[in-house]
């Protein structure tokens, strides 16, 4: 009973004392650190055996063993990396937070940037648009002549008073290729009014009619300009195009009078042909029927 209560008593004291010993160990350490991060010129990348001899005459750097204070220093250095390291995570995080803001950012911009020439664009194509169609309109109005000059009519079209011919949406080049435009297609409709008028008065009835000395409408312009002078149209066309026109028509027409009479007389020998076919074969039918009976 006896030894058993001193072993009692014993092992509560050793405890505490070794309790009490870890403890002003850990004390020792923690002074030991603050010593470390009292000098400012211990940074991660520092060497125990570069710093050690700037702290002997501390206290704190006494009060641990030996063979202790170049782990408790490397301890310290593992911390100050870890903070080094943990700061640079976090600066590169908000560093590569910032660049995805700034990149949405830069994208939003060419968005708006592209959204905005493209409707410029569309707004341009629409003024363009509009500008072609009113210039076009004042051709019309103005230019009733196919024969007009651009030099000439551009002034005269520069005073409409809706400013069509002025417009800056439309640059001279433009204004006189739509201008040409309009010219060739009046010139093409004349031609094509004389054309019309050379069909109505040139008929075959016409073409089969002869003078005295073997002239007709289709081989002599003369004749058929006697035919149709007094019409309106003949008079819009100029008098160098005129016979041009006429003669265009004729060789036409005679193309066409020929092909038909061909294909008439194509028809007629077939069908001569297929009655002489017929001929020679009755004569041999009647004499096989003769011998039949």
């Amino acid at each position: 009973m006896t030894d058993s209560r001193i072993h009692c008593g014993v092992l509560p004291l050793k405890k505490a004392t070794e309790e009490k010993a870890q403890a002003m160990r850990d004390a020792a350490a923690d002074s030991f650190k603050s010593m470390l991060k009292e000098q400012g010129e211990i940074t991660f990348n520092s060497r125990w055996s570069r710093v050690k001899e700037s702290l002997r005459d501390d206290p704190r750097y006494k009060s641990v063993k030996h063979e202790d204070r170049e782990l408790l220093f490397n301890e310290y250095i593992s911390e100050l990396k870890a903070v080094e390291h943990a700061a640079e995570r976090e600066t590169r995080a908000k560093r590569e937070e910032q660049d995805k803001l700034r990149e949405r950012e830069r994208e939003l911009r060419k968005r708006k940037e592209r959204e905005e020439h493209e409707m410029e664009r569309v707004r341009l194509k629409i003024r363009r648009k509009e500008a072609v169609t009113s210039f076009q309109a004042l051709l019309v109005e103005r230019i009733k002549d196919p024969m007009a000059s651009w030099t000439e009519s551009k002034p005269k079209l520069e005073k409409d008073p809706q400013g069509r011919a002025t417009n800056s949406d439309l640059d001279s080049a433009d204004m006189e290729k739509l201008f040409r435009d309009h010219v060739k297609m009046l010139q093409e409709r004349r031609a094509r009014d004389f054309r019309a008028l050379l069909a109505e008065f040139l008929t075959s009835e016409a073409a089969s009619q002869e003078t005295d000395d073997g002239k007709t409408v289709l081989n002599s312009w003369s004749t058929a300009k006697r035919l149709i002078k007094s019409d309106p149209r003949y008079n819009k066309v100029p008098s160098e195009d005129r016979e041009a026109l006429w003669r265009r028509y004729a060789e036409d027409m005679i193309r066409r009078q020929k092909s038909s009479h061909d294909s008439k007389e194509e028809k007629h020998t077939d069908a001569r042909g297929r009655k002489s076919l017929e001929s020679s074969k009755n004569p041999l039918e009647s004499g096989r029927s003769h011998e039949r009976r």
